[in-house]
C-alpha cells in the first residue's frame, strides 16, 4: 500500500525527547475509521505531546482542516495515502507488513517523558520542562511577546507585533519623538533625560513662568545659548513647539530662541526667531511673521504649527492666532544640533543671534496642536479635579500641585466624580506660584463649583496674598449672599451677588480685564460687573480656599468656609459669556 520510494524520500526521524523517539512522514495521511482511533480539533504539536507523554498513543495524523486523528490501536481496516500538508507522526508504525521494510529502521522507546510544566499562549509541552512556542511568542512559558522589529528609544514589545513607547515616543516601533519638555529647572536636559543641554557660555537659571520652578536666563551680550543633543529628527512631518519668552531688554533686529540650522538653503534650516520685535518662524527663504509686538518685561507664550499634509505654517501668540501661510516645503534639516537662544551656523559649529532674556517650558510635539490645545496650555493656568487617586494633581500643562491642611479630605461626591471638603476650623487648599494673577492688569478668570454646608458668620472662601499684598478675593456673608472684589491701587473695589442656598452645587466665575473689568458670574449667569484696574506686587502670589490661615495683615478675615469645592480652574485670560456657560452645563 506505501510505495517503497514514497518513504524514501519523506520518512524522517525527529529528534529524541528523552528515550522516546518520534518519527514523522510528510505529505501522507493514515487514515481511518475503527474503534480506537479518535478525531479531535486541537493542534498538531498538542497532539504530538500528549503522544509522547502518554503509553496509549501510537501515531498522529494531522489534517491541514485542523483535523487530527489518534491511534491507540491499528486495525486491519486503515488507509495510507499521498496527501499535501498532511503528516503522519509516529513512536510504532502500522503493521509493518503493509510498508516495503528497506527503508524502515524498527523504533523503540523505554522511558516515560514527565512534562508538568505550563505553556502560555498556545506553547506546547513538547520535551520534558521545555515548552515550544509560536513564532510570536518567546521565553520559558511562551510568556514573552515577539517583536519582528525591535522596539527603539526604551519602548516595551507588550504583544506580538506591537510597541508599547516611553513617554516622548512615537511610531510602530517607537521610532519617532512625539514629545519632549524642557522645564529648564536647574537642568539643561529634557525633563526625561533623552535630550542633553550644554550650556555655551555658562547660562543661568531664574524664577520660572510656574512659580514653582525655574527658567533659562541667557545675556545675549555673553553669547549665551544652550546646545542640545543628540539629533532630534523633524525632516518630512508636521509639529508643534511651544514656549514661554520674558525679554528683558529692546531686542536687536533678528534674536534667535530657537535653531536648526545645518545648510543656509531653504527648507534646510529651522529658525524661530524675534525679528523687529515680531515672531519669525523660518525654514530659511521660507517665512511666516507675527503682527504683534512681543513685549518687554512681560510673559509671552508662543505657538508654532507645521502641517505636512496641508503644507501650511501657523504662528500663535498667547494662545490666540496671529498669522498663517503655506509653506515652500516640509523641513529638511540635517544632523545638526538643536539650540536655545542662538543660531548655528557653519554647519554647527559656530553660532551667532543671541537672545537676552528668559524662555521657560520648551516643548515639542511630533503632531499639530490644533487651536484649542494651544489657547488651553497659553491660558489654563491650573486646572484641579480633586480625584481621590491623586486629589492635589493639576491637570493643566504647567503641573502646579495644591497642597491642603487642617482636616481637609477627599469626597466621593462632587460636581464631577470627587471633590474635596472643608469639614472643621483650619481646613485649606493652597496654590502657590502664581506668576501672571501676582501681575498687574494681567487679565484672569477663577472658575470653580462650591456647596454650602453651614452658614453663620461671614466667611472667606478665596483669599489671595503674598508678602506685600492679600486680598479675600472671594466672601460669603452672614445671610450667604457672595462677595467679590479686586484691588485699584488704592481702595477695593467691591460686587455683590445673589444669596446662595445651602446643601447645593453653585458654580462661580470671578473674571477681570482692563476691558470690561471685574465680573461676577453664578450659575452661567452674570450677575454684576465694575470697571476697575487691577494692582497687584508683580510678584508670584498664592491662592488659599477655605481659610485664609490667620492672615489679618491687610485686615481680612479668618473665618473658615465649611463646605466642599469642586473643578478649580484659573486662566490667564478673560474668559467670555458663552465659555462660562460651557464650563457650568459640562463641568
Amino acid at each position: 500500500m506505501y510505495s517503497q520510494l514514497l518513504i524514501m524520500h519523506f520518512f524522517n526521524f525527529l529528534h529524541w525527547i528523552e528515550s522516546k523517539q518520534v518519527g514523522s512522514i510528510n505529505d501522507m495521511s493514515v487514515l481511518s475509521f475503527a474503534s480506537g482511533v479518535i478525531s479531535i480539533n486541537s493542534s498538531c504539536h498538542e497532539c504530538i505531546c500528549m503522544m509522547v507523554k502518554t503509553n496509549t498513543i501510537l501515531g498522529v495524523t494531522c489534517l491541514i482542516n485542523q483535523t487530527y486523528l489518534l491511534f491507540s490501536n491499528y486495525s486491519l481496516s486503515y488507509n495510507v495515502t499521498n496527501t499535501s500538508n498532511a503528516s503522519f507522526h509516529f513512536l510504532v508504525l502500522p503493521p509493518q507488513e503493509q510498508f516495503s521494510t528497506d527503508e524502515i529502521t524498527t523504533i523503540t522507546y523505554t522511558s516515560t517523558v514527565s512534562c508538568s510544566i505550563n505553556c502560555m499562549n498556545n506553547g506546547t509541552c513538547l520535551i520534558s520542562n521545555v515548552c515550544i512556542c509560536t513564532p510570536e511568542w518567546n521565553g520559558t512559558y511562551c510568556e514573552i511577546p515577539v517583536c519582528s522589529v525591535t522596539c527603539e528609544n526604551s519602548g516595551n514589545c507588550t504583544a506580538p507585533g506591537i510597541c508599547t513607547c516611553y513617554y516622548g515616543w512615537t511610531g510602530s516601533h517607537c521610532e519617532h519623538v512625539q514629545t519632549v519638555r524642557w522645564t529648564f529647572d536647574n537642568t539643561f536636559n529634557d525633563l526625561n533625560g533623552q535630550f542633553h543641554g550644554i550650556g555655551y557660555n555658562s547660562p543661568t537659571f531664574t524664577t520660572g513662568i510656574n512659580g514653582y520652578g525655574l527658567a533659562l536666563a541667557l545675556n545675549g551680550t555673553r553669547n549665551q545659548c544652550v546646545i542640545v543633543s543628540p539629533y532630534l529628527n523633524t525632516n518630512h512631518m508636521s509639529f508643534t513647539w511651544e514656549f514661554w519668552i520674558y525679554p528683558t531688554i529692546a531686542l536687536p533686529t533678528d534674536t534667535t530662541l530657537i535653531s536648526q540650522c545645518f545648510n543656509v538653503s531653504r527648507d534646510q534650516c529651522l529658525l524661530v526667531m524675534v525679528r523687529s520685535d515680531k515672531m519669525l518662524f523660518s525654514f530659511w527663504y521660507d517665512d511666516i511673521n507675527g503682527i504683534t509686538s512681543i513685549p518687554i518685561n512681560k510673559w509671552s507664550h508662543i505657538a508654532l504649527v507645521y502641517d505636512m499634509v496641508m503644507n501650511r505654517k501657523v504662528i500663535y501668540l498667547n494662545g490666540i492666532l496671529e498669522h498663517a501661510q503655506y509653506s515652500y516645503g516640509s523641513l529638511q534639516t540635517a544632523l545638526v544640533n538643536l539650540t536655545f537662544g542662538c543660531r548655528t551656523m557653519n554647519k554647527g559649529i559656530s553660532y551667532d543671534k543671541f537672545f537676552t532674556g528668559y524662555i521657560d517650558q520648551i516643548i515639542y510635539n511630533s503632531r499639530i496642536k490644533n487651536a484649542s490645545e494651544i489657547l488651553n496650555d497659553a491660558t489654563l493656568v491650573v486646572h484641579h479635579r480633586f480625584l481621590s487617586i491623586a486629589p492635589l494633581i493639576d491637570s493643566s500643562s504647567n503641573y502646579i500641585n495644591g497642597s491642603w491642611g487642617g482636616s481637609t479630605i477627599s469626597i466621593s461626591s462632587g460636581i464631577v466624580n470627587q471633590a474635596i471638603d472643608f469639614p472643621t476650623n483650619g481646613s485649606y487648599f493652597q496654590l502657590t506660584g502664581l506668576v501672571l494673577l501676582g501681575t498687574s492688569d494681567w487679565p484672569l478668570s477663577l472658575s470653580f463649583w462650591f456647596k454650602i454646608n453651614t452658614l453663620t458668620e461671614m466667611t472667606s472662601m478665596v483669599h489671595l496674598f503674598n508678602t506685600i499684598q492679600c486680598m479675600d478675593m472671594i466672601t460669603l456673608l452672614t445671610n450667604g449672599t457672595i462677595q467679590v472684589q479686586i484691588f485699584n491701587g488704592t481702595m477695593n473695589n467691591v460686587l455683590l451677588g445673589p444669596v446662595m442656598p445651602l446643601y447645593l452645587w453653585n458654580h462661580v466665575v470671578y473674571t477681570f480685564s482692563t476691558i470690561n473689568g471685574m465680573r461676577l458670574y453664578v450659575n452661567g449667569s452674570l450677575h454684576g460687573s465694575i470697571m476697575t484696574r487691577y494692582s497687584a506686587s508683580n510678584s508670584p502670589v498664592t491662592l488659599i480656599f477655605g481659610n485664609s490661615l490667620l492672615n489679618t495683615t491687610c485686615g481680612h478675615l479668618n473665618q473658615q468656609f465649611c463646605g466642599s469645592i469642586d473643578e478649580v480652574r484659573l486662566y490667564s485670560r478673560e474668559l467670555n459669556g458663552t465659555e462660562i456657560v460651557q464650563l457650568y452645563t459640562n463641568p
